[in-house]
């Protein structure tokens, strides 16, 4: 079941059980939270509102914070049942429809506001939320800057929903010159990091890294002197203290940093380099490269008609076989044609036949139990895009697949393809941009990027024959240098595999190699594996009889 439909199918659930209507809840009052030290006038801002005692018509026994929809209209609250305690069942709840893909808990605030000072600040709750902007409001009574109105939002849904919560907002967002990140910096254990739970520090670094080629400069806040987040500070009187660390104390992100060798630890030093997924059907391109590891991309170049679509097909098994999730953009077929290649792939049958006529070469059962081995591993993620499309898009598609769906493989099929339609006439820059924003995204989280790329036009005059050996079959030879595009395809790759055809006399399919032209951690470069693909099994043949070097 997909993330989305657990989410809808919550609320659901959640508006059949409370008999509070939005409707009703929007009557109720506007108070002082003296438990939180939020004002009335913070609360009235924020709209958070109180259901009061029957007793005695002051109590607060519960308060509820408004979920807009993107139209701007509240459509649910969350709401925080004090009478029951932190861990109790029904001490948050929602009322209406509090879903995922609204906006930001504040959203609506910050969106009124002035930008004077394109600053927003994201907090982990809706409280810290309303506790930084009254700290930061009271802080500049008196001085040239009051009433100039600090935008401070939250992750309306925990930090296990932070990233998805980011990217559904994300124009709003990447709006600002700058974003500070204020989370608590609690780590989750290893038990919760293996359940995908995330705790203030995995969800601040997760949200970091969605946000890492947006061109926005991003701060960071970690609480100190013992407190959890910006709520205790205000609860303990420290407003000013909370004012001037949300103010001077932001830090520059970077998922990478400035260290002193002590830091680096002796057991880091002895750690064996991980091992990526392994390609059994290319042992020796395994041997060259170790692997396809995380936080690594790998550009594929070829010529047409070579069968890197087919390669990308076999990848993509092979890295389902291991246990992953995976991402598959191809942009030049359908997701039809994509996952009949998936399935003739898992069958073992010719992929030409299988889509001419799937009953030709296997059983309905048999492709029937295929499917739903794909469909019930939920391992497989597709876009459903033809051609060409703008690089935000692009990498908005390739967050989502990796930071909300959970894919640890990505195959986009080809890089080409993204800008080939697009309005720009400089290919180069952006082809500079697409790679640097993917490379970044690869470096900041755990996925690995199979990128496809056509090669030169200049270099198709090695498909036809030279004078003289008309009879002899001979190879194209690919380059990195026949990478087409800007320079930034190499420069940015952590590994650079070529396929290379081997040209028949009549023209015919011959055989294909596989040549490393590039890997960071790898053993050499050179070519690896030479294979044909078995007609009926479409799996592939290597060629053991041929002297595989330069």
């Amino acid at each position: 079941m997909g993330y989305w439909q657990k989410i809808n199918e919550r609320s659901a659930v959640q508006k059949t059980t409370h008999k509070e209507t939005v409707k009703e809840v929007l009557t109720y009052p506007f108070v002082e939270a003296k438990d939180r030290k939020v004002s009335k006038e913070t609360c009235e801002r924020f709209g958070i509102r109180a259901a009061l005692s029957e007793k005695d018509g002051k109590t607060v026994e519960a308060y509820y914070f408004p979920s807009y929809n993107q139209k701007g209209q509240v459509v649910g609250f969350m709401k925080q049942d004090i009478t029951k305690g932190k861990e109790e069942e029904g001490h948050w709840t929602a009322v209406g429809s509090v879903s995922i893909q609204n906006k930001l808990f504040g959203q609506d605030v910050a969106e009124s506001i002035n930008r004077k000072r394109a600053n927003v600040v994201v907090t982990e709750g809706q409280w810290d939320t309303a506790s930084t902007y009254q700290a930061l409001v009271v802080s500049v009574k008196n001085t040239k800057y009051e009433g100039m109105e600090p935008q401070v939002v939250s992750i309306p849904l925990g930090t296990k929903n932070a990233v998805e919560a980011i990217l559904h907002n994300e124009a709003f967002v990447t709006s600002f010159d700058a974003v500070t990140l204020f989370f608590d910096d609690d780590h989750c254990t290893p038990a919760e990091a293996r359940k995908g739970i995330l705790k203030g520090h995995e969800a601040r670094e997760a949200v970091a890294g969605a946000l890492i080629d947006s061109g926005l400069s991003m701060m960071t806040v970690v609480a100190q002197d013992g407190f959890k987040d910006a709520s205790d500070y205000l609860q303990a009187g420290k407003a000013s203290e909370l004012a001037k660390l949300v103010q001077f104390g932001k830090k520059p992100f970077s998922t990478e940093k400035i260290v002193r060798a002590s830091e680096i630890s002796f057991e880091t030093i002895i750690e064996p380099q991980p091992q990526g997924v392994m390609i059994d059907c290319f042992p020796k391109l395994m041997q060259k490269m170790n692997g396809f590891r995380t936080k690594e991309l790998t550009l594929l170049l070829a010529p047409s008609n070579v069968g890197k679509s087919t390669v990308c097909s076999i990848l993509a098994r092979k890295f389902m076989d291991a246990g992953h999730k995976i991402g598959m953009i191809f942009l030049e077929e359908g997701n039809k044609e994509t996952f009949q290649r998936l399935v003739a792939s898992d069958l073992k049958v010719n992929y030409l036949k299988f889509k001419r006529n799937p009953l030709s070469v296997a059983t309905e059962d048999m492709i029937r139990e295929s499917y739903n081995r794909i469909v019930n591993n939920d391992q497989l993620v597709l876009l459903d895009h033809f051609g060409s499309m703008p690089i935000d898009s692009l990498m908005a598609k390739v967050k989502h697949m990796v930071l909300v769906e959970g894919c640890k493989y990505i195959l986009l099929d080809h890089v080409s393809a993204v800008i080939s339609g697009n309005e720009s006439d400089n290919e180069r820059k952006d082809l500079d941009i697409v790679m640097t924003n993917l490379a970044s995204f690869c470096a900041a989280n755990e996925t690995h990027l199979v990128v496809v790329c056509h090669i030169n036009r200049q270099d198709s005059h090695q498909f036809l024959p030279q004078k003289g050996k008309e009879a002899e079959p001979f190879w194209v030879n690919v380059r990195k240098e026949s990478a087409r595009g800007s320079a930034a395809l190499e420069q940015f790759s952590w590994n650079i595999l070529a396929l290379e055809p081997e040209i028949m006399p009549d023209f015919s399919r011959g055989r294909v190699r596989i040549k490393v032209l590039k890997t960071r951690f790898g053993d050499s470069l050179g070519i690896a594996d030479i294979f044909t693909l078995d007609p009926d099994t479409w799996e592939v043949v290597l060629d053991t009889g041929t002297e595989n070097n330069f």
